[in-house]
């Protein structure tokens, strides 16, 4: 397995799903079947197959597995600043709402970054999933040895 290329296209596995899982409107991709989850992995083994010229079904869930680690350390990172997660779900719809609504107020401290750690299993999960059906659409068949009689 290239290492080189494992990083880099499980890299931008990552960065897919992150941006198709947290940018307005974009993130309703993830009403079908958490297609922004394992979209960015399933990516990242077309590019590493196109790049490498070939990929086995264990090097495919491998690639999803490390875009979803890198996913879910993206999103990890952008709910602790605000820009994902439940406090930016709240502001987002705060507009919907009338002004003297008052909204939930999102977890905090302990609590808040145990939920995020779950985010973070969640995308690990779907990055595996994304692997293993791009290893299963993407992956070298193997020719089959002609029998000798």
């Amino acid at each position: 397995m290239n290492t080189k290329n494992l990083i880099i296209y499980s890299l931008i596995g990552g960065l897919v799903s992150t941006a198709l899982s947290n940018i307005p409107i974009i993130n309703f991709i993830n009403c079908l079947l958490c297609a922004g989850f394992w979209a960015g992995p399933l990516l990242a083994v077309f590019l590493y197959k196109r790049q490498t010229g070939t990929v086995t079904l264990g090097q495919s869930v491998v690639i999803g597995l490390i875009a979803g680690v890198w996913a879910g350390l993206f999103g990890f990172i952008l709910s602790l600043v605000g820009f994902a997660g439940g406090e930016a779900l709240m502001r987002s719809y705060q507009q919907y709402l009338p002004a003297d609504a008052e909204l939930p107020v999102p977890p905090e401290g302990g609590l808040s970054i145990l939920i995020n750690l779950a985010g973070v299993a969640v995308n690990i999960l779907f990055g595996g999933i994304g692997g293993l059906v791009g290893g299963a659409i993407f992956r070298t068949k193997s020719v089959a040895s002609p029998t000798v009689e």
